[in-house]
């Protein structure tokens, strides 16, 4: 339904009043955003541990390291003795896994690293200290 506009102030007042319905609309699409958001939660979150499991990193120091050490650990030791399928399939996937969780979790991972080699090079001094003292 049209207002007939026959003054400025007729003007003013539906500009205002087409200023509200714009708002009000906007908040309306926020919020049917925000819960289509929500709603797909669940499958962005299983998109994106399936492309962690399939996704190949891109090449650089961290990926080599855990490359060998993934190749190491699981295809010549634990899986030394499995077919074919299981020596490709597992090492892969559990290479792109530790790289991604790397990755994400850099700063905890570097620094539990950096207190678990606190704690070993530490260790050997407090053991001699403790012998001397003891002799």
């Amino acid at each position: 339904m049209k207002t007939k506009i026959e003054t400025r102030q007729d003007l003013r007042a539906e500009r205002a009043h087409l200023k509200n319905q714009l708002s009000l609309s906007q908040m309306h699409m926020r919020g049917e955003l925000a819960a289509i958001q929500t709603e797909l939660a669940p499958a962005r979150q299983a998109v994106g541990a399936l492309k962690d499991i399939f996704m190949t990193p891109q090449k650089g120091l961290l990926n080599i390291g855990v490359s060998i050490g993934i190749d190491t650990i699981i295809r010549r030791g634990l899986l030394a003795r499995a077919g074919w399928l299981p020596r490709l399939v597992i090492p892969f996937i559990a290479r792109n896994l530790a790289y991604h969780f790397i990755q994400k979790n850099s700063t905890s991972v570097l620094e539990n690293a950096l207190i678990w080699v606190k704690k070993v090079t530490d260790r050997p001094k407090a053991d001699k200290e403790n012998n001397l003292q003891v002799n």
